[in-house]
């Protein structure tokens, strides 16, 4: 998947710390890639083992020390304005290995194999089972929790945050990645309508599946997009790497998630073998039978899906936001043409699947690994990084430059009046890889002359009501059972999807028992009972 990183902020207030000088020579402890502790020397000048300066900035001399990070992102080239900051504060020099998310998981699993990764992997490359993999059992991505203690005041900050710490720490103890916490959407993605299309087809808002359909035949057949041409028009389609079209089971009365994990009365099941999934399948094959699905929606890849959405092509996808697939910024308060489908049949008991309750830990952005030559370093790095004005700078543009200080908070001015070379250069994905870990605190005050208009608040608000009252729970693996797990997950979570696919496509027929009954005892050959198990799940819905 083609995870979108976006401008999100920290959950809890916090106080901003101040690093100040060097101290006097003295003992200080440090942890070596194997784990055990050692004692580090600060000499005179107030460096680590003649390295690293234990506070203040700059981190090291100019030239003394440089680290890679390997990490996915849509950028053709590895250039971010807030690295060149963060290097002039820190004369630390880093290297980016930067990798399309569709091809840097295959990269990573080489570079591992290999020997040869990164001091840093981060990105939504990482996962829970890699963690366990890589830093629990074999050792490459190494602890952190002691270098945090030493040297990381705003990391410790983020750690003592109520429940972060217990939901970093792995079955063993430690902590093996940079805590990224951040205030997160209720729902990541979502339909997204277009509401020109609808006006030119002369109809409303559907409410129901069937009203949907009708609007989906109404965008193939009449010239929805008005170019004059009838026949180019694509009623819906999904992002490539996050499709969540099983999420519209939700519709039907029993909302779901990915791997086929669903809520129903609060309580989590697996909802991938159940009559209420393959009502959805049938009634979304019909849909494709109808032209009314995109041919390519299993196929195409992140580009294909923008460009056609960029020619105005589609009348619905599912997205993080409209703009990852129309082209259009939202700028001056007003919203674009696209608008949020709502949550259909809620008469029915049409509901949708709540992501998060606002505020989520992601575990796995940023670990260390044993090439690291100075891991300390690159912990006080990212602790540097996490610093208010630089997370500022992260998530809106440099201060002083996009953004200034104004009584108690801080103005963001509109880019539009810069140049267009500094609108290139301070454009949010410009600024700091977005798949990488950063910090900003809680209701954090930006004062903004030409605020933008905020669909996911509108579509957040608009599903509210039928969300789901719980989430799917995140889990740590049990030790014992790390190897038999992840090979379980993987082709589960590959079966399922090709299934699925097969089944909307025609290429298996959902209606057909025999077929159908075939999937679901792949399901169970494949280790269906034991993943349940490990996730806590305790009943199969049918």
């Amino acid at each position: 998947m083609k995870k979108k990183a976006v401008a999100l902020v920290l959950a809890a207030a916090m106080c901003v710390t101040s690093l100040a000088g060097c101290g006097s020579s003295t003992a200080s402890t440090t942890e070596n890639a194997s784990g055990e502790v050692s004692e580090a020397v600060v000499d005179e000048s107030g460096k680590v083992d003649g390295v690293m300066y234990k506070v203040g900035l700059p981190l090291v001399d100019e030239g003394t020390y440089g680290f890679s990070i390997f990490c996915d992102d849509s950028k053709e080239k590895p250039e971010y304005y807030m690295l060149d900051e963060f290097k002039k504060q820190t004369n630390v020099d880093v290297e980016m290995r930067i990798f399309p998310y569709e091809t840097a998981t295959e990269r990573l699993n080489l570079d591992l194999n290999s020997g040869d990764y990164a001091d840093v992997v981060g990105g939504w490359t990482l996962s829970d089972s890699m963690i366990l993999t890589y830093g629990v059992n074999q050792g490459v991505f190494i602890p952190l929790e002691d270098y945090f203690a030493e040297y990381c005041p705003r990391i410790t900050e983020i750690l003592d945050l109520p429940g972060v710490r217990e939901e970093m720490t792995a079955p063993d103890g430690h902590i093996y990645a940079i805590p990224y916490v951040c205030d997160d959407t209720k729902v990541g993605y979502s339909p997204y309508i277009n509401g020109r299309w609808l006006k030119n087809v002369g109809m409303d808002m559907p409410t129901t599946t069937e009203e949907f359909e009708a609007v989906l035949k109404a965008f193939k057949e009449q010239d929805a997009n008005g170019n004059g041409d009838p026949n180019d028009e694509i009623p819906f389609s999904a992002d490539p790497n996050n499709k969540h079209i099983e999420s519209m089971t939700g519709w039907f009365g029993l909302p779901m998630g990915k791997s086929g994990i669903g809520i129903l009365d609060d309580e989590v099941v697996f909802a991938g073998a159940s009559s209420t999934y393959r009502e959805f399948l049938s009634w979304f094959n019909s849909l494709y039978e109808q032209g009314l699905i995109d041919l390519e929606i299993f196929t195409q890849d992140s580009s294909t899906w923008e460009g056609k959405g960029n020619r105005d092509l589609y009348g619905v996808s599912i997205a993080y936001g409209s703009g990852e697939f129309s082209g259009i910024v939202l700028e001056g308060g007003e919203k674009s043409e696209f608008d949020v489908l709502p949550v259909l049949n809620t008469d029915k008991g049409g509901m949708w699947m709540r992501d998060t309750n606002g505020f989520s830990v992601y575990r796995t952005q940023a670990v260390i690994t044993d090439n690291a030559e100075h891991p300390e370093v690159i912990c006080r790095w990212f602790d540097n990084a996490f610093q208010l004005e630089n997370g500022i700078g992260c998530n809106r543009g440099p201060v002083g430059t996009v953004v200034f200080k104004e009584d108690d908070g801080y103005r963001a001015i509109d880019v539009k009046t810069l140049s267009e070379e500094d609108q290139e250069k301070f454009s949010w994905g410009n600024l700091w890889p977005q798949s990488l870990p950063k910090y900003m605190p809680s209701g954090f005050k930006y004062i903004e002359d030409h605020p933008t208009y905020n669909e996911k608040k509108v579509m957040e608000d608009t599903y509210e009501p039928y969300l789901t009252k719980t989430t799917i729970p995140s889990f740590w693996i049990p030790l014992d059972k790390i190897d038999r797990y992840s090979d379980i997950a993987s082709a589960l979570t590959d079966y399922f999807n090709q299934r699925q696919a097969m089944f909307i496509s025609g290429e298996m027929d959902i209606d057909d028992d025999t077929q159908w009954q075939s999937y679901v005892d792949g399901l169970y050959a494949l280790g269906l009972e034991d993943w349940m198990d490990v996730r806590g799940i305790e009943k199969v819905v049918e």
